[in-house]
């Protein structure tokens, strides 16, 4: 019987070792995320690794192990010592059922009310709260009352968060 593990994968190569084993016939899942991160000074969006150097793949465990332990790339399986864990497939369930067709999951931006407390967690002005005010015209800018400086900035929405939640 087949079960879900979770493998460890040297840095950056979450793609390359999930097509080497998708094309050996595995059953893989390498969720990625796809968010609003500002990238040499400008607001892209970007897909990364939801779990960096971690992915799921399906397999018959007397059968296929070594097979997967010694895929180039692979560091080593999630478990203690030559057993890894079985990964629950409500958890795997859980993945799929937040990604697209894509294998991508979509974070929605940050939705702020007026009056709403807010903390700074880049730029300038990182480390101070505010106030939201409201959304200015451009797509990505919001007006923010600092309290620490009481003065009003326009500020790109990447930066706010809601206060503990980073």
């Amino acid at each position: 019987m087949s079960n879900w593990y979770l493998l460890y994968t040297k840095p950056k190569h979450e793609d390359a070792v999930a097509k080497r084993l998708s094309d050996a016939g595995y059953k893989v899942l390498n969720p990625k995320l796809k968010e609003r991160r500002f990238y040499r000074r400008r607001l892209q969006e970007m897909v990364s690794p939801l779990f960096p150097r971690y992915i799921f793949v399906e397999m018959e465990f007397a059968r296929d192990y070594r097979m997967v332990k010694y895929t180039r790339g692979v560091s080593h399986l999630v478990g203690t010592g030559e057993s890894p864990i079985v990964v629950d497939r409500d958890i795997i369930n859980s993945i799929l059922s937040r990604i697209n067709s894509d294998g991508v999951a979509v974070l929605p931006p940050p939705e702020f009310t007026s009056g709403e407390e807010v903390e700074i967690h880049k730029g300038p002005f990182a480390g101070l709260t505010g106030v939201f005010i409201k959304p200015m015209k451009g797509i990505e800018r919001v007006s923010v009352l600092l309290k620490a400086l009481n003065a009003r900035v326009e500020i790109d929405t990447a930066y706010l968060a809601k206060p503990g939640v980073l």
